[in-house]
């Protein structure tokens, strides 16, 4: 702006600086013409006086050197010239001047030399005797007088040019400066010129609406960046161009990324340098939407991926990646249970089958039928063990949540204990219980799968006079039940799977009553109770497992 105000002023200076010089010298020159004219007059008339008055007048005596007189004979035939000599002046009863004055008594006329650059006055009077007075003088020309003055002009121009330039630099810091101090977000607290206040008004109008817009885009913003950032799936914009315009806190999880800035701008093969990854920003504007499985530190996610488009344009890109890890997880222990369950059940099934053919085709002796309908019986009873436990596991595992009652803790665990001691007996094994006397809020059922599983267990994997210790206690928080015998102890490599569903550390100390299930159950009752399992064993010490839960979930 101000290399146009600059350039404005300073040409606008020039312009009326030749201009007045031209205007000038036309006006001078036409002044000093019509000085000279109007002093050529009136000498003409006074010089036409004195040769009325006395004809005899010697023309050659005057001081004639101002201007050049003639005097010229009616027939045009010059007797008298104050320059030349009259006899080599030609015939001038074709002159305009000549003729003029012999018509109407006088004339003034105006003749330019374009050859000489130069321009001549004439003023004739015709005399009483008849002759013509003819007086002139010649001066230069506009032109003429401009060349004369060229060197004094030039110098009036170059000091015009200079003073001009400083003066339209003056000029245009001046005008800009209450400009450049107009506080935008306030400009009706500013000095301005009246000329701008429009331009001011608009301003403040076109301020209010991108304001008013500002609002509901942070608004928006706002609300996607919450609604996102508190998705656990992973999004990720793209541009055009294929670089990261935005990703949300779960892609910064899946990626394992502490600084969103350092990934903003940069294309999207930059936060993982996979095939799949590579292949979307090369092949970015060919590639159709698709859904596919994709593996990113060490967790299974499905990636679906989608072009954004509004009205026939191309906007940029969107990744979505979902966790389907557990998803995975539960589809390849459904596999594993379905085999297991196969396997587990198809033993004891072959067993019954095999006993009831025998039975069947009369092989057994009678005497033996006794003894052959105890183990089928034996068989099916745990056959029908196994059923209830995946029942009851996969009711766990739903998550419908079960009708709390409140109950006494004590009893409850007594009563567990009462119903293990037939089996603890056989092998003399002593259980002691040490428990607070405490109502609770708990699904009993859970709470009696918890300590009859433990408790078995503890029975079962232990050795003969051995001895059993369950102790309940509590805070004000928590509820803490631990198991511990002096068993036969769980093997380092197996302490990790024992949670598994059917293993076993030791089937021959499992009377193969045991469906494998017991300790799968107890750990799914206690997550899905937002508690905590934990097991401590040493080879042929024994085992303790201990659980806490909270009083108030």
């Amino acid at each position: 702006m101000i290399t146009k105000i600059f350039k404005s002023v300073f040409f606008t200076t020039i312009l009326v600086l030749i201009l007045g010089l031209g205007a000038s010298l036309v006006i001078s020159s036409y002044l000093d013409l019509e000085s000279d004219s109007n002093e050529l007059t009136q000498y003409s008339n006074s010089l036409a006086k004195a040769l009325n008055q006395n004809k005899n007048t010697d023309l050659s005596l005057l001081g004639l050197e101002s201007f050049r007189v003639n005097l010229i004979h009616p027939n045009g035939s010059v007797y008298f010239d104050s320059k030349v000599h009259n006899k080599i002046l030609e015939n001038h009863s074709n002159r305009e001047e000549f003729e003029q004055a012999v018509k109407f008594g006088h004339s003034q006329v105006y003749r330019y030399s374009s050859t000489l650059d130069k321009r001549t006055v004439y003023y004739a009077i015709k005399l009483d005797n008849g002759d013509v007075l003819r007086c002139s003088y010649t001066t230069d020309n506009v032109f003429s007088q401009t060349i004369s003055l060229a060197f004094h002009l030039l110098v009036i121009v170059v000091l015009a040019i200079f003073f001009s330039m400083y003066l339209a630099k003056r000029l245009s810091l001046k005008i800009v400066e209450p400009l450049n101090q107009i506080d935008l977000s306030k400009p009706e607290d500013s000095y301005i010129y009246p000329e701008i206040i429009p331009f001011i008004k608009k301003i403040e109008s076109h301020q209010h609406r991108i304001k008013k817009l500002l609002r509901k885009v942070t608004a928006a913003h706002l609300q996607l960046n919450v609604m996102t950032s508190n998705m656990s799936e992973g999004i990720i914009f793209l541009n055009k161009k294929g670089e990261i315009i935005t990703l949300n806190h779960g892609a910064l999880m899946i990626f394992n990324i502490d600084d969103e800035n350092r990934f903003i701008g940069k294309p999207i093969f930059q936060l993982d340098r996979s095939s799949l990854l590579c292949k979307i920003y090369e092949e970015r504007e060919s590639t159709p939407s698709f859904s596919r499985e994709v593996e990113i530190n060490n967790k299974v996610y499905n990636l679906i991926y989608n072009r954004i488009i509004n009205n026939n344009r191309l906007f940029g890109y969107v990744l979505l990646f979902i966790d389907i890890t557990k998803e995975k997880q539960l589809q390849l222990q459904r596999q594993e249970f379905a085999s297991n369950v196969s396997h587990e059940l198809k033993t004891p099934l072959q067993s019954i089958i095999g006993r009831a053919e025998l039975i069947e085709n009369g092989i057994v002796r009678p005497n033996d039928l006794q003894d052959f309908g105890l183990k089928i019986r034996t068989e099916g009873q745990a056959l029908l063990n196994m059923i209830n436990d995946i029942m009851f596991l996969s009711k766990v595992e739903s998550g419908v949540k079960a009708k709390t009652e409140s109950f006494n803790i004590k009893s409850l665990a007594q009563s567990v204990v009462d119903n293990l001691k037939e089996k603890a007996s056989k092998r003399l094994v002593s259980v002691i219980l040490e428990s607070v006397e405490l109502e609770i809020n708990f699904v009993s059922r859970y709470m009696m799968e918890i300590l009859n599983n433990l408790i078995d267990n503890a029975i079962k994997y232990n050795k003969d006079s051995g001895s059993v210790k369950c102790v309940i206690s509590n805070n004000q928080e928590n509820l803490y039940i631990s198991v511990s015998d002096n068993g036969i102890g769980i093997p380092a490599e197996d302490v990790g799977r024992i949670f598994e569903r059917f293993f076993c550390v030791d089937r021959s100390h499992s009377n193969k009553d045991s469906t494998g299930l017991g300790l799968t159950i107890v750990k799914h009752i206690v997550e899905e109770c937002k508690g905590h399992i934990s097991v401590e064993s040493k080879l042929n010490e024994g085992t303790t497992f201990s659980v806490s839960l909270p009083l108030h979930n």
